[in-house]
């Protein structure tokens, strides 16, 4: 049997315990906080990143505790696998997470409790409606898209103190809702064959692989255009965030456009969230 190489045992650790994901979501929220020249709040980015890392590990947790010996993705077998120790591991990231809801501004609470209900809207309609219905009424990529956004951009807007001179929030929401619609319908074409398998609904099972990838290139088209909106049009963000806006967006289209060596170790979601530390090496010029 072929040894694993550090390399792939590292991307595999990376991926099955969503560990670009958590250091993403802190990094992104810098990121935004710079763009809106908010004085971030690193309790509220810590709180951010670990309630993130906290929902991705609680749903391949169900996921694996669901599918069983079904399980094909590797990070549901893991999971299932070391369940007993990521029960522990969750109750100890929830108390820490109690602990900063007791130390951030009570400003924070209603918006919160909507990312919090919409996220039980997500936990509800995927383990407990019926596949029919979910096929009529719930578009995953889109739902966890949108919630992800308000987390990562939203989030730091919270921070400004005079909200009302700084003017419209939508086209910042925009472009990174539709990376992150990119990146979730990227992840669902190369998850296609793994989620017929695990009987798992996602967009990959109504639409040929041609029609994914060009979901993409159009979502990756109009984040492009409202960041050079933002960019050109009103010089609302930096040339430093406008590229690193833009590399986001050219790595989402190269692993959509080399499928072949992307599907490796899925190296595809490594990268995929990879994007996500991208803001971090800006930081210091933003």
């Amino acid at each position: 049997m072929e040894r694993k190489s550090t390399y792939s045992k590292f991307i595999q650790f990376v991926n099955t315990y969503s560990i670009w994901v958590a250091l993403g979501s802190f990094s992104t929220y810098l990121f935004f906080s710079k763009i809106y020249k908010a004085n971030p709040n690193y309790l509220i980015a810590l709180g951010l990143a670990l309630g993130v890392w906290f929902i991705y590990t609680l749903d391949h947790l169900l996921d694996g505790v669901t599918l069983k010996e079904r399980a094909v993705s590797i990070r549901h077998k893991e999971h299932f696998d070391n369940k007993k120790a990521l029960k522990t591991l969750l109750v100890l990231v929830a108390f820490v997470l109690l602990t900063i809801a007791f130390l951030i501004p009570q400003e924070y609470y209603r918006f919160i409790g909507v990312l919090v209900l919409l996220t039980g809207l997500h936990f509800a309609m995927n383990y407990l409606v019926s596949e029919s219905v979910k096929r009529r009424i719930f578009l995953k990529e889109v739902f966890i898209a949108f919630v992800v956004t308000l987390g990562f951009a939203y989030t730091p807007f919270l921070e400004l103190e005079d909200k009302y001179t700084f003017g419209l929030i939508g086209n910042y929401l925009v472009f990174i809702f539709f990376i992150n619609l990119a990146n979730l319908i990227l992840f669902s074409l190369f998850d296609k064959d793994a989620d017929k398998l695990s009987s798992t609904l996602s967009i990959a099972r109504f639409y040929s692989n041609r029609t994914l990838q060009f979901f993409i290139a159009l979502s990756l088209l109009i984040s492009l255009g409202y960041a050079l909106v933002l960019y050109l049009g009103c010089s609302c963000i930096s040339t430093v965030a406008f590229t690193v806006i833009l590399c986001m967006q050219l790595t989402l289209f190269v692993i959509s456009q080399f499928p072949a060596y992307f599907r490796i170790n899925d190296r595809f979601r490594f990268y995929g969230d990879l994007i996500y530390l991208y803001p971090l090496f800006a930081l210091p010029f933003l």
